[in-house]
C-alpha cells in the first residue's frame, strides 16, 4: 500500500502566521525528502483539499503512506 501512495501529488505549502505560501506540487516521496521543517504543510493526497483549507503535518504525511 505504501509504494503507491509515495507517488501520489500533493501541494506543499510553508505555514507564515494567518498566511501560507506555495511551494510547489510534487509526489508524497519527494514532499517527505524536504528538510523537515515545522512550518511545511501537506494537502491531503486523495482530494482537492487545498480548496477545503484542510493540510497534513509531516507526521500525518508520513502516517498515510504506512497506512
Amino acid at each position: 500500500m505504501g509504494q503507491d501512495h509515495l507517488y501520489r501529488i500533493v501541494e506543499v505549502s510553508l505555514k507564515h502566521g494567518a498566511s501560507r505560501r506555495d511551494v510547489g506540487i510534487m509526489t508524497v516521496r519527494q514532499a517527505l525528502e524536504l528538510p523537515d521543517v515545522p512550518s511545511l504543510e501537506y494537502t491531503y493526497p486523495e482530494i482537492n483539499s487545498h480548496a477545503d483549507s484542510r493540510f497534513l503535518t509531516r507526521d500525518q504525511l508520513q502516517a498515510y503512506v504506512c497506512g
